[in-house]
């Protein structure tokens, strides 16, 4: 392994290695990350095959990869490198097409850890904002631990079965899930524990990039046994059914209703806090609240607003999340009840809403 550079501070250079079949996506990329000091490009791969061989020879810190390319697409790079050279990798695309969309949860499966839209336009303000926000992204992608990911073993079983006692709650009830990066993976690992007849509706708050909400939830609904879609404004609240909000909308719950808007605005858009404080004040103690890995703090307030209003709470713990943001703001907050592996929060669900009273607060 080569040793790293080092910048102008004396600190390590941050070694990145990109990946796209387009020249000038791999040039702009380039001009975009070493625009920092502190990050180094160490190669350029034209498609997956040439990634796995320099991740192999290279062992960059971070890897921006295409999803469509000649020779071996995104998917199977990603697979063959989360395999023999766990690696962070960043999904960097500019296209939207649903077979493209597919692949990029495919790569999520797989082991990548968050999606980018690939810089565009001629807006230079946007580019400028675009461009900073891809150099934030890889640093912090850059901190995350990945392990070895083996794939093709897992394959849906038979239902699962809790020991449960009382009765459930119904629609009575109401679950929501805020996530940001690394959250679908989380989503999946969450959901696809939960039973056909769960009976509550859960609403799911997920930050992704622009234009990825709707093949997400087609990618889930491959993978779980619950209804999920795009939550549409009016939609009737149905015990069992997920319904996921749509981009930059706020998602509100209103007793037996769902209500869809623009406002409040707020940054990021949609907010799991602006969902979570209107559950708490419409359902109250049967507002049940979950927080899932990602960056930043949304859904700190929102997650408290539920355990004030005798709702119960919880988050994802360190050692399972990508990224500790957001449940750590939560649990500094005291908003967090329960800090649980991401596999078992799902049981941690079924308790919830199949009981009559709330965890004392």
């Amino acid at each position: 392994m080569r040793e790293r550079e080092q910048d102008a501070t004396g600190s390590e250079r941050l070694r990145v290695l990109v990946v796209d079949d387009s020249p000038v996506a791999r040039a702009v990329l380039r001009s975009i990350l070493e625009s920092d000091p502190g990050i180094e490009v160490v190669g350029l791969a034209r498609n997956g095959w040439e990634a796995v061989q320099l991740t192999s020879r290279l062992r960059p810190d971070v890897i921006t990869m295409d999803v469509r390319m000649p020779e071996m697409d995104g998917v199977e790079a990603t697979e063959q490198i989360m395999a023999y050279y766990p690696t962070p990798i960043l999904i960097v695309t500019a296209s939207l097409a649903k077979e493209d969309v597919d692949f990029s949860f495919r790569m999520l499966e797989a082991g990548a850890l968050d999606i980018f839209e690939k810089p565009a336009g001629d807006d230079p303000v946007a580019l400028r904002a675009c461009a900073q926000a891809l150099v934030e992204r890889v640093r912090l992608l850059s901190r995350v631990r990945v392990i070895t990911h083996l794939r093709g073993r897992r394959r849906r079983k038979s239902e699962p079965t809790y020991p449960l006692q009382g009765t459930p709650q119904g629609a009575s009830r109401l679950v929501v899930i805020g996530a940001s990066t690394g959250g679908p993976k989380a989503l999946q690992r969450v959901l696809s524990r939960l039973p056909s007849a769960f009976p509550a509706p859960i609403l799911v708050v997920q930050h992704i990039a622009s234009g990825f909400i709707q093949g997400m939830c087609e990618w889930l609904a491959g993978e779980i046994r619950l209804p999920i879609g795009v939550a549409r404004d009016g939609e009737v609240l149905e015990p069992g059914r997920v319904y996921v909000a749509p981009e930059n909308r706020q998602l509100v719950p209103e007793h037996d209703r769902l209500h869809v808007s623009d406002r409040p605005r707020t940054t990021p858009m949609p907010s799991v806090d602006v969902t979570m404080q209107e559950a708490a004040r419409v359902f109250g103690a049967r507002a049940v609240g979950v927080l899932l890995t990602g960056m930043g703090s949304d859904g700190a307030q929102g997650l408290l607003a539920i355990r004030k209003a005798g709702g119960q709470t919880m988050v994802q713990d360190q050692s399972t999340c990508t990224i500790y943001g957001m449940p750590r703001a939560a649990i500094e907050l005291g908003a967090a009840q329960k800090v649980l592996p991401v596999e078992e929060i799902a049981s941690a669900l079924m308790e919830a809403v199949y009981q009559n009273v709330a965890i004392p607060t």
